[in-house]
Order: structure tokens, then sequence, then C-alpha cells
């Protein structure tokens, strides 16, 4: 059977639906499979019908394409389907990548995008005074000065590194103070090998931040690349950054946030401590792993943090971190953290991954009747009988903080 106008979905948009994504058929019946009872199940085979129009899906099988492939139902339903509002910047990708991202980052991607519009729409709608403690494309690239004045806007001193028992205490401790200036900071899951976060400004006034969840990547990776999407956000002047690993230094204009991040993580007079101390403060043309590994443990920072520095105090030949990064890439085993990470329940797993920002927009007494039920239902991905309690305990978790 041939496709014809009599029929209610266009075959070739559900194609570029899931091509734009990187997805195979058979991935897409092996992830409808993951998506639990609310969903059908997706056969790689109807799928190809479909595609070719040969047949079409029902009602049911639109709904779990639009969760896979973060779209509203509506969409299969166009000829040409409206682009992206926010193009990817493809800012240090290496060359031909475009076409090869890994399919979770390219989905993590779009949602991102579609639930940062959706809470400037929620701001707007319901009148909510947001402030911001930063302007976009306000600071000059000048890594050292920004560092110093970030530093004290966000109230970080050395000292408080003795607080905090754990890696992920200090991520938890840049996270909030990031998003006590008024930034949405989420966190999902990407690829790193393709993308460790990015940075959006929606409107000059919505600040937004998408950092890689902690069963992807440690605690230290994740509060430099927090870091590093600050500094995007100080200097931007609007739209998706989206920043890309695996393209040499010379095409990666990513020097700024990477000097920005490490130079708010640790000073050149505490490096230059720490070297004295362990009896290495010498150049070298290599620092093994093992070596960096004892220079950055009391500061609670990645390899990253470290090589960047010495390259800064001339302790290392030019492009050391990018050997190293090329190394570490390489072998890297994502989804490490240690066999004493804590489990985590569901309703912490929404919070980590919504911010404190967002959450409590949500869970504002005059918002529980104010965002439509399916709204909250879709966005914290609950059943109905789960959204109030889920609010109500985040109200708590909150005043407890």
């Amino acid at each position: 059977m041939q496709y014809s106008e009599s029929k209610w979905v266009y075959p070739a948009t559900l194609r570029r639906a899931r091509e734009e994504l990187g997805f195979s058929p058979e991935e897409i019946e092996n992830l409808s499979a993951t998506l639990g009872e609310y969903y059908s199940p997706i056969q790689a085979r109807l799928l190809k019908e479909w595609e070719s129009g040969d047949s079409e899906p029902g009602i049911e099988d639109l709904e779990t394409l639009s969760e896979i492939y973060v779209r509203p139902v509506g969409h299969f339903l166009l000829a040409e389907p409206p682009q992206q509002p926010w193009p990817l910047s493809y800012r240090g990708l290496a060359h031909g990548k475009q076409d090869r991202l890994d399919p979770q980052s390219r989905q993590t991607l779009r949602r991102f995008v579609e639930l940062a519009e959706w809470t400037k729409f929620v701001i707007e709608k319901h009148g909510i005074d947001w402030e911001i403690g930063i302007l976009p494309g306000k600071s000059p690239l000048d890594a050292v000065g920004q560092a110093r004045e970030a530093g004290e806007r966000l109230g970080f001193h050395p000292a408080l590194r003795r607080t905090w028992a754990t890696p992920d205490e200090a991520f938890l401790w840049w996270r909030r103070r990031i998003e006590d200036q008024g930034v949405f900071c989420f966190q999902m899951k990407l690829e790193p090998g393709d993308v460790r976060g990015c940075a959006l400004w929606l409107d000059s006034h919505y600040p937004f931040i998408l950092v890689n969840h902690h069963g992807a990547e440690a605690a230290t990776g994740r509060t430099f690349t927090l870091l590093h999407e600050y500094a995007h956000l100080l200097t931007a002047t609007g739209g998706l950054v989206c920043d890309f690993r695996g393209a040499s230094e010379a095409d990666n204009p990513e020097g700024f946030a990477n000097q920005f991040a490490a130079r708010m993580l640790i000073t050149h007079d505490e490096l230059r401590h720490q070297l004295d101390d362990l009896g290495q403060r010498s150049y070298r043309d290599a620092w093994p792993d093992d070596v960096l590994d004892q220079i950055r443990a009391p500061f609670f920072v990645s390899r990253d943090v470290v090589a960047i520095t010495l390259e800064q105090l001339n302790l290392a030949p030019k492009g050391l971190y990018q050997v190293k990064r090329a190394q570490w890439e390489a072998r890297r085993p994502w989804g490490r953290g240690g066999p004493n990470r804590k489990a985590m329940t569901k309703k912490e797993r929404k919070l980590r991954e919504l911010g404190f920002s967002l959450s409590r927009v949500l869970s504002r007494p005059d918002m529980a009747s104010a965002i439509p039920l399916t709204d909250l239902c879709s966005v914290l991905d609950m059943k109905v009988e789960k959204v109030h309690d889920f609010l109500s305990w985040v109200r708590t978790a909150m005043d407890n903080e």
C-alpha cells in the first residue's frame, strides 16, 4: 500500500525525526521497551512500514514516538515541521562528527531546550518575578579577572573546602551557589565522549546550564563542566552554546571557559604550595596521572584543572592538557563513581535532574493548581497521584537546606 493524501501521518516526517537523533529502527524498538506500561512498545518492522507509507501508526504508537523523539504528537502530522528554534552550535566538535553524535546526546540536548522553553513559559504566564544575578555578554574575556569576580559573587573561599567531605558535596555547593544567581541547572545523561554540558540564554533573561548526571561522570568532572558553562553564560549574548569534545585547541575556542573554570577551583599560589609539599615543583614534559591525582586530591578538582594550571605556570609544555585529555577519552570508564556511591530515591533523582531553581518554581504553593496536572506529570515523569507528594517533599527538602 502506498502513501496517499488520505493518511494522517507523514512517513517522511516520522523518518526525519528518527534520523535527526541518530537512532536506528532497532534502537527505537529497544528504547520503547524501557518506557514502562503507559507506552506502547514499537516494533522495528512496523516502524519501517510507517516510514515507508506501507501502514500507519495508531495514536498510542505516536505517543511513544513523541516521548522518545522529544516532540509533540502533532509534529508527525506536518509535512514540513518547524525547524528547531535553537540550532546547535558545533563549537569545538571534531570535523565531520556533527552527523555522528551519540543518539543519547541528541535526545538529551533536545529535551534540555524543550524544558528550558517550558520553564520560561511557566514563569511568564504566571507572572513570577525571576531575578538573576548575571547578565549575558557583559563580561570581557579575562579569565583571571572574571574568576576573581565570580568567586566573590558566589561567596567562595578556599577555607570552604574543609567543610566538604566528598567531591559530590563540593559539586552540590557550587551548583547551589550558581542557582542562587537565578540560573537553572539541569542534570541529564549525555555521552561524555561527545559533550559534557551546554549553556543557554532565552530572551537574555533566563539562563540555563546542562551538566551530565552523576551516573555518567565523576563529581570533579561535573564541577569543572558546571563552571565552564557558567563562564559561557557570562560571555554569551544569547542562544545555545554546546561545548563538544574532540577538536584540537586551535579549532576549539574554549580556552577562556577552561581557564575560567580552572582558576575558579584553584589559584596558582595554591597549586605552587601543593607542588612544594609534594616535592613536585619542577618542569616536566609529561605528568603521570598518578601524580596529577596526588596534586588534585585536597582541592576536590578534576585532572583537567591541574593539567590546565600546570600549563599556565609553565611547568608543562603547551598542549599538555589536549594530549592528556585525548588519553583520558580513549580509556575513561564512563559511569564510574565508586562502590560507595549513595543510592538515590526517585524523588532525589528528579530533584537532581531539575535542580533547585525549577523545583522552587514548581513547588510554590500558588502553583499547585495553576500548572496543568498533565504538564507536571510529563515534566516530572510521574503518575498523577505522585505529583503533589513529590512537590510537597521538595518544599520540605528545600526548607531544610
